[in-house]
């Protein structure tokens, strides 16, 4: 029998890979003594209950689908999935192409058990998790009002020195923080900032922390967030969020429960420069009209690199966003002028309209739009009451002719019929107007659009989805309508 072995631990400590390690050599073990042949291992170091994250699953349910294997061994359930659906749907996977699932701990086999065991095993681990969760979660809280730090990596600039334990690392990155807090005192932006320290190749706090696909380029949020980090004058600030599903790894934002207590570490930065940075960074918040957006902001886009492109009001054109930071070192970048560019969209979207919608057409649905106009139904009405009316004055003459009714009875009638009509030709004159009105009014509005004279930031945020402007200013409109 072919068999694949999924081993996991949840850490990457050297505790942890010996305990794979261990897994690999008991499987291949087991696997000699029956005779069966092992086809691959298949591991993962990811702790949370989600598959989503582990690439060695993901590896082993693919191959699954390639008839590679014919049984997946596993330590216990809770090695292979914390999650009771995931882990069912995965395992109804297994059996619908034949492949046998086992656990060595739990003891369970899918050729000899049913579905209603493993979903109790999955529920048992599951459970298990979630407490497990609130245990760490206690713990951190714990630790955090004691003033130990909680987190993976420390602030940059700092380093641990043991679990808990956090000094400042008194290396590039403690220059480079200090460096930030002086350039903004000097009254230098973050952009310009962000330009600096990319200019002399400072290494970034994803970079120091050797994060996966860590970014060599400093961005201002980054720096902004540096510049309020309570962290740099020894203050423990800690337990801003917090795990509210174990399953989904859905956390919230605790206002009332975050934790502060002062002078737990060596401070980078002097309590005075802190609180004048926060008071000028609060300044130019209040200052900033973060809600005012020039016509194609967030729309236009660098073809040459994907970055946004920034609104330069002395220009009055947009400039790539990388450019305008970081310098031509980093995109040779795009440049248009806002006017250029609101002609060229206005053009391609009276081509548009002009080409795909035909106007006669658009009349003539609002024409039969008209048609079904509540106008027109109560002409109708009324026209039919008046036939109705004409026909009673008929039956009256007859009447009166044969002597059924008096004269004097008659003309009353009558006169009370010519009123009822007289009121209801006035109505029907009145409506006729309103709707003959309303046609020209319908008619002006869509020779208004297809006109298409205007460009705002409403209309173009309906229609258009991006636009990519190239150096030899060319561009893409991509639109939020799909075009044929």
């Amino acid at each position: 029998m072919r068999c694949a072995v999924y081993v996991r631990v949840s850490t990457d400590m050297e505790t942890q890979k010996t305990s794979i390690a261990h897994q690999r050599i008991f499987f291949e073990k087991y696997i000699k003594d029956r005779g069966w042949t092992l086809v691959k291992v298949y591991q993962d170091i990811e702790s949370g209950t989600s598959i989503k994250k582990r690439e060695g699953l993901q590896a082993l349910i693919e191959d699954s689908k390639k008839d590679q294997f014919d049984s997946i061994l596993t330590k216990s359930i809770s090695r292979f999935a914390r999650n009771t659906l995931e882990g069912l749907t995965i395992i109804r996977d297994f059996r619908a192409r034949n492949i046998r699932f086992t656990t060595i701990e739990d003891g369970f086999d899918s050729k000899e058990y049913d579905e209603f065991m493993f979903t109790l095993l999955l529920s048992i681990a599951q459970k298990e998790s979630e407490k497990m969760s609130e245990r760490i979660k206690f713990g951190k809280l714990c630790r955090a009002k004691g003033g130990y730090y909680n987190g993976s990596n420390p602030p940059y600039g700092y380093k641990k020195i043991d679990k808990y334990k956090i000094i400042s690392s008194e290396d590039i990155s403690t220059y480079v923080v200090k460096k930030i807090f002086s350039m903004y005192l000097e009254g230098k932006g973050l952009y310009k900032m962000a330009k600096e320290l990319n200019e002399n190749g400072y290494p970034t706090p994803s970079q120091v922390a050797e994060k996966k696909n860590s970014s060599f380029i400093w961005h201002q949020s980054t720096i902004r967030k540096i510049l309020s980090n309570r962290f740099y004058v020894g203050d423990m600030i800690q337990n801003k969020s917090s795990t509210v599903n174990a399953i989904t790894g859905e956390r919230k934002v605790n206002k009332e429960e975050i934790v502060c207590v002062k002078n737990t570490h060596e401070p980078i930065i002097d309590l005075i420069t802190f609180e004048e940075v926060q008071r000028i960074l609060s300044e130019k918040k209040k200052k900033r009209t973060g809600n005012q957006k020039h016509l194609f902001s967030n729309i236009l886009v660098c073809g040459e690199c994907g970055s946004k492109m920034h609104y330069k009001k002395e220009k009055e054109a947009y400039i790539c966003g990388k450019l305008n930071k970081m310098g031509k070192n980093y995109c040779k970048g795009t440049y248009i002028k806002e006017s250029v560019l609101k002609e060229v969209v206005c053009n391609e979207l009276r081509k548009i309209i002009y080409e795909k919608i035909c106007s006669n057409t658009i009349v003539k649905e609002v024409e039969e739009g008209m048609e079904n106009y509540n106008g027109k139904e109560k002409i109708k009405k009324i026209e039919k009451l008046i036939i109705k009316l004409d026909q009673k004055k008929s039956r009256l003459l007859d009447m009166c002719i044969d002597d059924r009714v008096e004269e004097k009875l008659y003309l009353r009638k009558i006169q009370e019929i010519n009123g009822q009509k007289r009121l209801l030709g006035e109505t029907k004159e009145k409506i006729s107007k309103e709707l003959k009105e309303n046609e020209g009014h319908y008619k002006e509005v869509i020779e208004e659009i297809l006109k298409f004279e205007t460009l705002d930031r409403m209309t173009l945020n309906k229609l258009v989805k991006k636009i990519e402007i190239f150096r030899n200013r060319e561009g893409i409109i991509t639109y939020i309508f799909g075009i044929e």
